[in-house]
C-alpha cells in the first residue's frame, strides 16, 4: 500500500492508501469537496514513490528473458481487492464524516430541553442535564478538530 496525499485546486487536502495496479490508480479519484478529478495527481505521486523497475535477467546465451505476465485470474483478484480497499476506505470516511455534528446537535437539543423543563417546572433541578449537553458539544468540537487536522494534514505539504 502506498499513502497518497493530494491537494486539490480548490485548496482541499485529502489522503488515502492505495495498492497501485500497473503503477497507476486502480480507479478514478475525486476531491471530496468540489468533486474535481485527482487521478492524474495521484498517478504522479504513485510514479514518484514506486521503486525503479528491476533489470531484466539475461540468459546464458545473452538473450533477455521475458518476464511472465500474471495469470488473468490473479490480476482480476488484485484489481478487485484494490477497488474493494478504496471503496472501504471511502465508505468509512463517508460514514464518519458528519459524526461530530450529531454530538453537537444532541448537545443543543439536550440543553434546550433541560432549559424548557426548568422554566416549565419553575425549578433548577432539570438544569443538571446541561452538563451532559456541554459534554456532548465538547465531544463534537473535539471530533471536528481531529478530523480537520487529519484531512488537512496538520500543515504538512501534500
Amino acid at each position: 500500500m502506498i499513502p497518497i496525499k493530494v491537494q486539490c485546486g480548490c485548496g482541499q487536502r485529502y489522503s488515502f492508501d492505495v495498492e497501485p495496479v500497473g503503477g497507476r490508480m486502480p480507479s478514478p479519484v475525486a476531491c471530496p469537496v468540489c468533486g474535481a478529478d485527482g487521478t492524474a495527481a495521484a498517478n504522479e505521486i504513485i510514479a514518484r514513490n514506486m521503486p525503479p523497475p528491476a533489470a531484466a535477467p539475461v540468459s546464458a546465451a545473452g538473450l533477455i528473458a521475458q518476464p511472465r505476465s500474471p495469470a488473468p485470474d490473479s490480476a482480476r483478484q488484485t484489481v478487485a481487492s484494490a477497488l474493494a480497499s478504496v471503496k472501504k476506505n471511502k465508505s468509512e470516511t463517508e460514514d464518519e464524516k458528519w459524526k461530530w455534528w450529531y454530538f453537537i446537535s444532541a448537545g443543543i437539543c439536550i440543553g434546550g430541553y433541560s432549559i424548557y423543563q426548568a422554566y416549565d417546572e419553575h425549578s433548577i433541578k432539570p438544569l443538571g442535564s446541561l452538563f451532559l449537553a456541554v459534554f456532548c458539544i465538547a465531544i463534537g468540537i473535539w471530533d471536528f478538530q481531529r478530523k480537520r487536522m487529519r484531512v488537512g494534514g496538520g500543515g504538512d505539504a501534500a
